[in-house]
């Protein structure tokens, strides 16, 4: 399989804008993306430089992808999943696996959360974030997958060797995978109104108030974003953002991250200015290697 020198995780003002850093830096990426992301819910923009009437979220993502088109980037439309590292990055998509010297993590961070008052309260102790980190400690046992997505899918797999019984909780939404790769992944689709346990998670009630037994939950909402990814790999988070030195790289040599997956300023401008950063010195330690 190819190796590919830099790859972007996203397509919106960050990874967009290191792409453009690094094609003027004299590499050219591939840039993988799930669409428009949080900018698809920003109605009208009117506070970034240069704009001299307000435009729609859609269509600042959609001049940012023209803008590729016209440097000849190569973007593709296809869902991330998972990161693995070996000194090298494999990517792994919904359509495609594809290895790297070097990536960016740009997919942004997630809007929505399980709304749910006990979730601090279990979350090492039964509700977990990563099955690839945690999926061990289950060995044997009944666990569950939140989520109704190609990502909560791919998440249920990975524990499917490990524990007893899988059962995937789309929490009252239509589950979005296709059942024929279920396996012997069960789905149940009543929402959940609580969790409980003693000392750890041992049950979640759903809306007919039956107790649905698990030893273990596994959040997987929506898609998985840059946040997932990191804490797969194991980069230090806090307040559910990467942690970055001031040039976006991580712990991870070759590794960087930019716009709202690091926190602060959650704004246009300031997701620029990392994704220029990042994809500069993604294409100096390139030149390193």
């Amino acid at each position: 399989m190819n190796m590919e020198k830099l790859i972007i995780a996203g397509a919106g003002p960050a990874g967009v804008s290191a792409a453009l850093y690094a094609v003027r830096s004299g590499i050219t990426p591939l840039v993988l993306h799930k669409g428009a992301g949080a900018l698809e819910k920003a109605a009208k923009i009117e506070n970034y430089y240069g704009l001299p009437k307000p435009i729609s979220g859609r269509e600042l993502y959609e001049n940012g992808i023209a803008q590729l088109s016209s440097l000849e980037v190569p973007v593709l439309q296809e869902e991330l999943l998972a990161v693995e590292y070996d000194g090298d990055y494999t990517v792994h998509t919904t359509a495609n696996t594809y290895h790297t010297r070097s990536l960016i993590l740009a997919t942004g961070t997630k809007r929505n959360t399980l709304s749910l008052k006990e979730l601090k309260k279990y979350e090492g102790s039964g509700i977990s974030y990563c099955a690839i980190c945690d999926g061990f400690f289950y060995r044997g046992k009944e666990v569950a997958v939140l989520g109704n997505g190609v990502y909560a899918l791919h998440e249920a797999q990975v524990l499917e060797p490990l524990a007893s019984k899988v059962t995937i909780l789309t929490n009252g939404k239509e589950a979005s995978f296709s059942r024929d790769s279920l396996g012997s992944i069960q789905v149940e689709t009543r929402k959940i109104i609580s969790a409980g346990g003693e000392a750890s998670l041992s049950y979640v009630e759903l809306e007919d108030h039956t107790r649905f037994p698990l030893s273990g939950l596994f959040v997987a909402l929506g898609t998985a974003d840059s946040t997932d990814i990191a804490r797969k790999l194991g980069l230090v988070m806090e307040n559910n953002h990467i942690v970055i030195e001031p040039d976006t790289s991580t712990a991870l040599p070759g590794l960087f991250a930019a716009g709202d997956c690091t926190g602060g300023l959650l704004q246009v401008s300031k997701a620029v200015y990392e994704g220029a950063l990042a994809g500069t010195k993604a294409v100096n330690y390139l030149k390193t290697l």
